[in-house]
């Protein structure tokens, strides 16, 4: 018997960055799990809803299931807690059939969950939550006042959900350490590049070819510690001194980041490139010298495993999940060591030998993860909760 599930993907509508990443790539592997399991003798073990925002005008991930239905409670609204139980409840209870005597699954991928429907103490519904990282917590001053209130959710959250999935270790292990979740409940599963950027396609290269360029990925805010890469850059020779690129959004980190790169008069040198394609992303990776990814906390850190998908050698941080991450692929720098990412730049760029076995490790290390296995496991999380 299949197992009615919801998956919440409001926050799609919202931006196509993230966790909105995550959702796109995980529920897509669910349906090619479902059409491809069509040819066999076993059904397909859930029967899903996809739940999206009255504001998503693409409705990606309805196209891919068929059944949907539209969310009047915004992301991360004050009343979100209650108002999207309401709406889970009719969902629920309305799209699937009473002959389902299946325990339904809600599938919440960004961090909380709804107050579960009780019925004479029993809860109508099993809730997985997605938890990708403890930032709000390890470094909260990362993050707004509004955005803490609304992750301070995750400690009644914990208590409520049947089941917790966790990108890494090292976020279930601070998962543990910082609220009460039971360790039973927690799941590792890893998330994986974006199909695209393993295709084959034209690198992409800069108006001056004759410098290589160094490239960074990620919104521009304080815990991805982009200004250290510019800091390095600036202990550089003139004659040194790679391009460097960085994608990504404007965020709390960027005024800061632009005063350095003015401050040093490398404004010849540093490009803020904004928000680009993901075809574009990928031929920056292909077209790197190195990809520095100096963050100071990670739950997974998919541009790591990104850019090796695309044969970019990895300079990253000693910090969180990213040496888990990595592997043996990359180089790795304490988030504080601005001479020794210096040092880790000029290696790279200078030993073409060693850039080479990066690039290879890398690609090894990239086709260790898997959105189709990630949608395998995941799957058979949401049955556990059911049956929990």
């Amino acid at each position: 018997m299949t197992v009615p599930v919801v998956l919440d993907a409001r926050i799609m509508a919202y931006n196509r960055t993230g966790i909105s990443r995550y959702i796109r790539h995980l529920y897509e592997g669910m349906a090619s799990l479902r059409d491809s399991s069509s040819a066999g003798s076993d059904p397909f073990p859930i029967d899903v809803t996809v739940l999206s925002s009255r504001r998503d005008a693409e409705h990606l991930l309805a196209a891919a299931w068929g059944r949907s239905a539209i969310g009047l409670t915004p992301p991360h609204h004050r009343l979100e807690r209650v108002a999207l139980s309401v709406e889970i409840a009719r969902i629920l209870f309305g799209a699937f059939p009473a002959r389902s005597r299946a325990r339904p699954v809600l599938h919440s991928p960004d961090h909380v969950c709804p107050e579960p429907l009780s019925v004479w103490g029993a809860r109508q519904w099993a809730t997985v939550v997605t938890v990708h990282d403890l930032s709000f917590l390890r470094v909260p001053y990362t993050h707004s006042v509004e955005s803490r209130r609304y992750y301070s959710g995750i400690h009644r959250t914990v208590r409520t959900a049947e089941r917790i999935i966790c990108p890494s270790q090292a976020t279930a292990a601070d998962l543990l350490d910082m609220t009460t979740a039971d360790s039973s409940r927690i799941r590792v599963i890893h998330e994986a590049p974006d199909p695209r950027y393993v295709e084959v396609g034209p690198a992409f290269r800069s108006v001056d070819t004759q410098r290589p360029y160094i490239l960074t990925v990620g919104s521009i805010e304080k815990r991805k510690n982009i200004k250290l890469l510019i800091e390095a850059i600036a202990t550089m020779s003139p004659a040194e001194r790679p391009d460097v690129k960085i994608v990504g959004s404007p965020g709390s980190a960027y005024e800061d980041c632009v005063k350095e790169v003015s401050r040093n008069s490398l404004t010849n040198r540093v490009e803020f490139l904004g928000r680009v394609s993901t075809e574009m992303i990928a031929s920056l990776y292909r077209g790197a010298a190195a990809m520095v990814y100096p963050s100071l906390y990670e739950g997974f850190g998919l541009p790591v495993v990104e850019a090796m998908a695309c044969g970019a050698p990895v300079i990253t941080s000693t910090s969180s999940c990213l040496p888990e991450v990595a592997g043996d692929a990359a180089i790795l720098v304490a988030p504080e060591d601005v001479d020794g990412l210096r040092d880790a730049i000029l290696k790279v760029i200078g030993d073409p030998s060693l850039a080479s076995g990066m690039r290879a490790r890398g690609l090894r290390r990239a086709a260790s993860f898997s959105w189709e296995r990630a949608a395998t496991e995941t799957v058979a999380v949401f049955l556990e909760a059911s049956r929990a």
